[in-house]
């Protein structure tokens, strides 16, 4: 009986988290109650004290229990790092974009960090949170060295300068495209949107045919469950 009632805590618990991101994403962390919360749940609100003590605690165990987004991503690609550096770097950021395009609770987590929270000191700050789970700087800057090492880009080319390039076209995107999903289609626009940023400092052109054949596992199976 013991280890159904812990079994039946842990389940209710994954349940209140799953529901929060939901309504986080949907209504905005300072316009959702914990009511709204155990309401989509289906649980009691007692319920949801029994696991969190108020809702930031919630919110900061969203981002806490999240695996890096970029772990995700770097473990499903080909790995093709050391023979081309600079196709691995923009299948890299192909499938983060299709990824995030076609997965339900990786886009309202976007949209909770974007769009839908006031962050205040109660809560894990915003810096931390895109330090757990975004943009990996070190991994890039290993990669743009390498493509300077093997002449993929330019000798000249400012890394530092670059890793800030990159980092605001992909935020850019992603927080553009939440604004406005039908504008234009995230999926689908993903190599070609990848294509241009790096066209703007790679030394020669990538071959579009390799990425419109992503074959990542991690994006296959999102795409199949979206």
């Amino acid at each position: 009986m013991a280890r159904k009632t812990k079994a039946d805590a842990l389940l209710t618990r994954r349940l209140l988290i799953e529901s929060a991101i939901e309504q986080f994403a949907l209504r905005g962390v300072s316009d959702t109650t914990l009511t709204d919360i155990a309401d989509a749940a289906g649980v009691t609100r007692g319920a949801v004290y029994w696991h969190f003590n108020n809702k930031n605690e919630l919110f900061n165990e969203i981002w806490r229990e999240q695996i890096p987004f970029r772990d995700i991503i770097e473990h499903s690609l080909i790995q093709c790092e050391k023979d081309n550096p600079l196709e691995y770097m923009r299948e890299l950021f192909v499938v983060s974009l299709i990824y995030i395009a076609v997965t339900p609770r990786m886009r309202a987590l976007m949209q909770i960090l974007y769009h839908k929270c006031e962050f205040h000191k109660d809560m894990m700050s915003e810096s931390e949170i895109r330090q757990r789970i975004g943009f990996r700087y070190d991994n890039v800057r290993h990669l743009l060295q390498a493509c300077i090492r093997n002449g993929s880009i330019s000798a000249d080319t400012n890394v530092e300068l670059m890793l800030m390039i990159l980092h605001s076209f992909f935020s850019g995107v992603v927080k553009n495209w939440l604004m406005d999903p039908e504008r234009f289609n995230l999926q689908q626009q993903a190599p070609l949107l990848v294509d241009n940023i790096l066209a703007t400092f790679a030394s020669s052109h990538l071959p579009l045919s390799s990425v419109g054949k992503i074959s990542s596992p991690v994006v296959m199976r999102a795409a199949r469950a979206g």
